[in-house]
């Protein structure tokens, strides 16, 4: 399949028409459970198609309803009945059931989301999880080219224990890289040691995490194999 790169229509960055990494496991793993996943962020479908495909039941969420729409348009018709969309803003817009969900897919998304944000939106998976479900978390570090001015502050920031050392009020402040266009003003770049911190707050085993360039990343975005972290999490089986 040729790599296409599609901007969100809410400029929320731009999606991509092949999984990355992070994105891959997800999609095996749906492939394995009885209970739906969500997708938060889903956009046009990159993950919650393959997920589909794999016979997942996905719950697609995203900001922008016309996303979703797309999505649905381009879902064939037999895995129609296991597509359900929920439209909204993660994490103040979604209210699913305890422990309703094997697995949570969440790929540049975090990354959008302020420090209370980020809080109350684990602290939601980690409710909507079944025992023993999976979060799967992609997200974007300071380990960027656009974002080279700010690593001396952030990695300042991480040292003397500063509550969201990656938080951006104003990337253009620090940057004048061509894809920041399509990206809010503000990012909350995360890092392994962040991210991990967040979710055993949260209630989540760690299962794994890494950082890693993902294969679907501008190559204008690289800088020293660094630019993204991966984490898997569980919920605590009973």
């Amino acid at each position: 399949m040729r790599h296409r790169r599609q901007p969100t229509r809410n400029r929320t960055g731009w999606t991509s028409n092949v999984l990355n990494e992070l994105s891959e496991l997800f999609v095996a793993h749906a492939a394995t459970v009885q209970r739906p996943v969500l997708d938060i962020g889903a956009a046009y479908g990159v993950a919650t198609l393959p997920a589909l495909a794999a016979g997942a039941t996905v719950y697609a969420n995203d900001a922008d309803p016309t996303h979703l729409a797309a999505l649905e348009a381009a879902t064939p018709p037999a895995h129609r009945p296991r597509l359900r969309l929920l439209p909204g803003r993660f994490p103040q817009d979604l209210d699913l059931p305890p422990a309703s969900l094997d697995a949570v897919h969440a790929s540049n998304v975090l990354h959008f989301l302020t420090g209370n944000e980020l809080t109350a939106g684990l602290a939601l998976i980690r409710r909507w999880l079944a025992p023993g479900g999976r979060l799967f978390i992609q997200a974007g570090t300071p380990y960027q080219q656009p974002f080279q001015a700010f690593i001396p502050i952030y990695e300042e920031r991480v040292r003397t224990g500063v509550p969201w050392p990656g938080w951006i009020e104003d990337t253009r402040a620090i940057s004048t890289h061509k894809k920041l266009g399509q990206i809010p003003r503000s990012l909350h770049l995360l890092d392994e040691q962040v991210l991990t911190n967040l979710l055993t707050t949260a209630g989540l085993a760690v299962e794994h995490s890494w950082t890693y360039c993902r294969r679907d990343l501008p190559r204008s975005m690289h800088l020293n194999g660094r630019e993204g972290v991966g984490c898997i999490a569980s919920s605590y089986t009973e």
